[in-house]
């Protein structure tokens, strides 16, 4: 199990209802929702990390769905231990990738919980997918809109990220209506269960 330092430790999400019973409860004094989207998550956590220089690690809550192939099951809370951007578009033929450099970020998992590869798309990915659309799509068990941009601002001011995700829905045309279902008692539930660490 990971020890934080409260004093040195950002806790961030995308949306406040991700942390409201953390910021309620918790002696971690720097608690902020970044917002949604890879974007807007790096452009706020960059400003956050310039404007307090003691933060020396990130701790991000926040929901992701799961790839059927994975093992991961609704209501599972993961550790990834890397996060990737490709785009479901671009791996079926509709649109071309932006090349990344790096191409994946890798994360402080928590060993305390199942770990696995996210990706972090800059869409929601309303496909169905029964399998991998290629084969480097094999190792993503799970799929987030934030993580990507707040490592690559984490990776510059090299503060490390450990990310607790609880998995809301699956990954396709349905995704979005099964999180909106979930993500409420989800969120308790995950935000309850880092209390407790």
């Amino acid at each position: 199990m990971l020890t934080f330092n409260s004093e040195l430790t950002l806790v961030t999400c995308a949306f406040d209802g991700e942390i409201d019973l953390l910021r309620d409860n918790s002696n971690f004094p720097n608690v902020k929702a970044m917002g949604i989207g890879n974007l807007e998550q790096a452009v706020q956590v960059f400003d956050y990390l310039t404007q307090n220089p003691n933060i020396k690690q990130i701790v991000f809550l926040g929901s992701c769905g799961v790839y059927p192939w994975s093992q991961f099951q609704i209501k599972d809370i993961v550790s990834p231990d890397a996060v990737y951007a490709n785009e479901i578009a671009a791996s079926l033929g509709f649109a071309k990738q932006l090349p990344m450099d790096p191409l994946f970020y890798p994360l402080q998992n928590d060993p305390t919980f199942p770990n696995g590869v996210c990706n972090a798309p800059t869409c929601i990915t309303l496909h169905e997918l029964n399998d991998p659309p290629e084969s480097s799509w094999k190792e993503f068990a799970i799929e987030n809109l934030e993580l990507f941009g707040l490592a690559k601002v984490a990776n510059i001011f090299k503060i490390p990220i450990t990310a607790y995700l609880v998995v809301t829905n699956r990954v396709g045309p349905n995704g979005s209506f099964e999180w909106q279902s979930n993500w409420r008692e989800f969120s308790n539930h995950l935000q309850n269960t880092f209390l407790k660490l």
